[in-house]
């Protein structure tokens, strides 16, 4: 959907009635819109889904849904997974067997990826923000009501004591209104179970700027101390071959050691056991020598691919916290979860957990 071939020239051109309708699903889907929301308004304002754009007929097999060209939460989620809408192209995706007659995915590696074949109906910034926010939605199980936005923490904040999620609540207080989460259990069971955990969704905001500004502090303090390694190492460079010139002679004289070991083994067999001992000692200092070796040689490299990913979330952060809010989908790109402790003084405290790939 969003796309036809030109017959005369065979070139791939953009249907721009079917592209807005695409682009129109990614900015809702970010924005904070459920899946099934989203099918529904378009059903609502009589928009065809794909079967219809497709020009294909259906089969007497399809669902009477698809013969009404009528949106499901599957279509959607299907547009929101396809990266074809950001111009790359993925083929090898199955297999299928002919004589079994199934259809097996074939891994990620083994695909063929043609970056930059079609003609982007989104940028490659909106489709990863898409993306994280469904894996991150399918993860969680978060779900919205009646229609209503996602609230912007739901499925990722919990409560600490309990293990329950926080709810997203609107409230309304001297004419202005505002998001409040407390937790599940308190809601449902009453303050005997957990207490309320209250905190305002402008307090959560708040705090994980403050978190990622912390971050950001740590990562360019982690990057001047490979700066320093790396200078470090180019001093001390003779030194380092030297080293590891000494390691690789070592390793030379212990394997004719064991070489020497295993021929007296054979012709003193009563004390084979002894023999196999002083064996097994040499090929573990080899084994770590080796190590050391493959250390000495790999410091100022891998020195150098850790400072790259430094400036790499440094770079990230800058755009993130550039913007006055926060958005959803750089939210849960950073973010892995968010729980919320009663406090002492009858206030709460907050821990942020950063994803894998945010830790220095």
């Amino acid at each position: 959907m969003g796309y036809y071939k030109d017959r005369n020239t065979g070139e791939v051109l953009i249907d721009e009635i079917a592209a807005g309708i695409v682009r129109e699903i990614f900015e809702k889907y970010i924005s904070g819109y459920g899946l099934t929301t989203i099918a529904r308004e378009l059903n609502a304002r009589g928009i065809k889904s794909p079967e219809y754009f497709s020009h294909r007929k259906i089969s007497s097999t399809r669902t009477q849904l698809c013969k009404k060209f009528l949106w499901a939460q599957t279509s959607v989620k299907r547009i929101i997974e396809n990266e074809s809408y950001a111009g790359t192209l993925i083929n090898h995706k199955t297999v299928i067997s002919k004589i079994y007659k199934t259809r097996n995915d074939i891994p990620k590696e083994e695909q063929y990826r043609h970056e930059n074949f079609l003609p982007q109906i989104i940028d490659k910034q909106t489709f990863i923000q898409a993306r994280e926010i469904l894996q991150s939605r399918m993860k969680t199980n978060t779900r919205a009501k009646n229609g209503n936005r996602i609230h912007r923490y739901s499925g990722m904040i919990k409560c600490g004591d309990c293990g329950a999620i926080l709810i997203g609540k609107r409230r309304k207080w001297n004419g202005a209104e505002y998001i409040e989460y407390t937790c599940n259990s308190h809601h449902r069971y009453g303050k005997e179970y957990c207490t309320p955990h209250r905190i305002h969704e402008s307090q959560l905001n708040e705090i994980v700027r403050n978190e990622l500004l912390k971050l950001k502090e740590n990562i360019i303090a982690e990057s001047e101390k490979y700066d320093r390694i790396i200078k470090e190492w180019l001093k001390k460079k003779p030194m380092y071959e030297q080293q590891i010139k000494q390691y690789g002679d070592r390793i030379s004289v212990l394997k004719n050691q064991i070489e020497e070991l295993i021929i007296e083994r054979i012709s003193d067999r009563p004390h084979a056991q002894l023999y196999n001992e002083m064996i097994e000692k040499r090929e573990r200092e080899i084994s770590e020598l080796q190590d050391k070796i493959e250390q000495s040689k790999r410091l100022d490299e891998v020195s150098k691919q850790k400072k790259e990913k430094l400036k790499s979330t440094a770079e990230l952060l800058d755009d993130v916290l550039s913007q006055e809010r926060i958005s959803d989908a750089n939210l849960r790109l950073l973010i892995e979860k968010v729980e919320v402790f009663q406090g002492e003084d009858k206030g709460v405290d907050v821990k942020i957990v950063l994803n894998g790939d945010m830790e220095i």
